[in-house]
């Protein structure tokens, strides 16, 4: 019987990070929705995804829960995986300032700043 990945520890995460987890969604086996709450009130969701490759339609789908939820950011987490250039042409091409591409979650403060962190990918612009 082939070995079940263990679910990250998403609640010290986000401790870590500066945040408090009001809400962790399982969407699929490898990808959850993350509402986090920083210090002064605001919500930031999370899309984490855990595989190697996160495409443009993962982009679209954060795009889409942030559009319908309107928290003050929305971050697209690649857990142990990258973005393709796809993704990240899609993130510049929405223009939406409140996405982010990271590779590790930001701190709290840096978020919802709008300025790029360790882990957090620039778009690409054109």
């Amino acid at each position: 019987m082939p070995k079940r990945p263990q679910t990250p520890d998403f609640n010290q995460m986000a401790r870590n990070a500066g945040y408090r987890a009001a809400g962790i969604e399982q969407l699929r086996s490898n990808r959850w929705l993350l509402t986090l709450i920083d210090n002064d009130g605001r919500i930031v969701l999370v899309l984490v995804q855990a595989r190697s490759l996160i495409g443009a339609a993962d982009v679209q789908d954060l795009s889409e829960l942030v559009r319908l939820r309107n928290p003050t950011a929305g971050i697209l987490l690649a857990l142990d995986g990258v973005f393709s250039a796809a993704a990240q042409r899609t993130c510049a091409e929405l223009r939406d300032r409140r996405l982010q591409l990271c590779t590790s979650l930001p701190p709290a403060a840096v978020s919802v700043a709008g300025e790029p962190a360790r882990g957090v990918l620039e778009p690409q612009r054109s």
